[in-house]
């Protein structure tokens, strides 16, 4: 669920120019919400909450169910905010694309804030444009939830992200990467495509060579070579592998936004232990352990298959068929893995969480965060399906500490001060042992991956129920709210010496009454600043 920018030592450099979809500025910002922060700042770190949902921002009401987050410095004064929001397709008011396709579902907006009184000036939908898997432009929602005669459903659960500009990790365009977290095993006809916005231009388009996935987050590391990109994913499905995709840029020779960006035609990898029977949590766990193990190639697709069973009608694999397929090549079946972020001043460096699934991996039932040393081959063997090497270490085992720890990670950020920062959502069998012992509701910590010591820096703020008129329907449920989209932007703003900054978002779930249900909107929830001077 959420995200962000990678490295940051550019941006104060280079301002991004946006497209005609995005609405001139305003000069003077609109407000900070008035409501208090869902979460409460501890050990010396503060909160403010820079937008509520059912607030309206210069015209534009969003959703909720913040999620994802980017950053981009639009000017010398404005910094935009680039935000998910994780609804399921008929979830909220329809919104209008500029070809007349209308429909409801998870959508993408954008947040201008003044960089000095860090309040919002102005806000809408980040894109008016969206081409499907074909490449098509979508005059109907069909298109993007593929099922015929449903003209109204739009796009399922957008969750974590990550955003880059031109030049960064081998990509030509300024670029916003999110995926749906959908499968063919809970009601989408195929499983959850990436999506790539082409930020200046406002357009959104479908990478269906990344495959089908319940996509929780993808990351850009150096692939090495000028002519590729390499992209690590999340898929967010108890029992999944680890995926690498390396893109060969401008492989059709089209000019197009997918094909420039290297995310028209790529291989697809997962990640396979080098130590035989050592495939789940349950043969690979515990604080500090090491595995080392190696990329194996999978299909992305099969033409022959085309519209069979488990297969949609361009012959790309369902979700389910293509972990089926990564799995019986022996992939390491993570308990259920969530977001990624690459290390600012490593660009080989990676660091994941995989929530837990105690059903299924009785040694995983509290989450684990792994540090992720990639040794890339070069782009010659990558295609040739020689693979690349990667050593896994478990930076924090949360069934080492019980509730206690970091628990059911999910949404994270590698920040610039070295630390990685943590949230938590609630996924533990039972739900009742989160929070069951320590009291504790779900937290942000901070993690050193060098000596693995942790602390919370935030927590959640039950009593903090907004907008006025809502009201909280599972008080005293710990862990029913969780935070999101964690993103490191004091290199963007004006910052006191030695401070740090953050963005974030609540997900208020028990909140949904109201201006909420009145408006058509999904649920309670915040836009958040988090800083430590």
């Amino acid at each position: 669920m959420k995200k962000q920018i990678q490295t940051y030592h550019w941006m104060k450099k280079a301002a991004l120019l946006l497209g005609a979809l995005l609405v001139t500025l305003a000069v003077i910002p609109v407000a900070a919400s008035s409501y208090a922060p869902m979460m409460a700042g501890k050990a010396g770190y503060t909160t403010s909450a820079a937008f509520t949902v059912g607030e309206t921002i210069d015209g534009y009401q969003p959703i909720g169910i913040l999620d994802g987050t980017a950053a981009y410095d639009l000017d010398e004064n404005t910094v935009r905010i680039l935000v998910n929001h994780e609804a399921g397709p008929s979830v909220g008011y329809a919104y209008q694309l500029a070809s007349g396709a209308e429909m409801s579902g998870a959508r993408v907006s954008y947040m201008d804030i003044d960089k000095t009184s860090r309040e919002i000036v102005t806000a809408g939908l980040a894109y008016n444009a969206v081409y499907d898997r074909s490449g098509e432009l979508v005059t109907d929602a069909s298109q993007i939830n593929e099922i015929d005669g449903n003209s109204t459903d739009g796009f399922a659960r957008f969750c974590s992200a990550q955003g880059y500009a031109a030049g960064q990790y081998g990509f030509v365009d300024n670029i916003y990467l999110t995926g749906e977290e959908t499968s063919a095993s809970s009601g989408h006809p195929h499983g959850g495509s990436v999506w790539a916005l082409d930020v200046d231009a406002g357009e959104l388009w479908a990478v269906p060579a990344l495959g089908r996935g319940a996509w929780e987050n993808v990351t850009a590391v150096n692939s090495g070579s000028r002519n590729h990109v390499a992209i690590l994913l999340g898929d967010d499905t108890a029992g999944a592998p680890l995926y690498l995709y390396v893109g060969e840029k401008n492989a059709l020779g089209d000019g197009s936004f997918l094909d420039r960006n290297g995310l028209a035609v790529g291989n697809l990898f997962v990640w396979r232990s080098n130590t035989r029977g050592q495939d789940s949590p349950e043969t690979f766990n515990g604080t500090g352990s090491v595995a080392a193990g190696h990329f194996v190639p999978v299909q992305v697709r099969d033409m022959r298959m085309a519209g069979q069973a488990g297969y949609d009608a361009a012959g790309y694999l369902d979700d389910t068929t293509l972990r089926q397929d990564a799995l019986d090549k022996g992939a390491f079946a993570f308990s259920r893995p969530e977001d990624v972020h690459t290390n600012p001043y490593n660009d080989k460096q990676v660091v994941m969480a995989s929530t837990g699934r105690g059903q299924l991996f009785p040694s995983d039932n509290w989450g684990t965060i792994y540090q992720i040393d990639l040794r890339l081959r070069t782009a010659h063997q990558h295609l040739a399906g020689l693979g690349s090497a990667a050593r896994l270490t478990i930076l924090h085992d949360a069934d080492d500490y019980g509730d206690f720890g970091i628990r059911s990670a999910d949404n994270l950020v590698w920040a610039t001060d070295g630390n990685i920062y943590v949230q938590e959502d609630r996924s533990t069998s039972p739900g009742s042992l989160f929070g069951g012992t320590s009291g504790r509701e779900a937290s942000i910590w901070q993690l050193n991956p060098h000596t693995f010591a942790f602390e919370p820096i935030a927590e959640m703020d039950r009593t903090a129920v907004a907008p006025t008129g809502s009201t909280d329907s599972a008080i005293g449920d710990i862990g029913n709210w969780e935070s999101s989209g964690i993103l490191d932007i004091t290199n963007l703003f004006p910052t006191a010496d030695g401070e740090l900054l953050f963005i974030g978002t609540v997900q208020a779930h028990s909140v949904r009454d109201g201006v909420i249900a009145d408006n058509n909107l999904a649920e309670g929830g915040q836009l958040i600043f988090i800083s430590h001077r």
